[in-house]
């Protein structure tokens, strides 16, 4: 959880990101992380914010998904 507050803050400077957002990006940390901890891969949508978090933490395991 520690890691994931942290890399939300660095995620929230990087994109401006302020109020309810904030909020937002420190779920997706969390999410981020916990996927990694658990050895799965994380499935989401958000390319902006865990683009992000993949490109600084590059161990961690995404697939990315859009609708048609």
């Amino acid at each position: 959880m520690a890691d994931a507050a942290v890399y939300a803050g660095i995620l929230c400077r990087l994109q401006g990101y302020a109020g309810n957002r904030r909020r937002k990006a420190l779920l997706d940390c969390t999410l981020f992380f916990q996927a990694g901890q658990l050895g799965c891969a994380l499935l989401t949508a958000n390319v902006a914010d865990v683009g992000c978090l993949q490109q600084m933490r590059p161990e961690g395991r995404v697939l990315f998904y859009e609708t048609v």
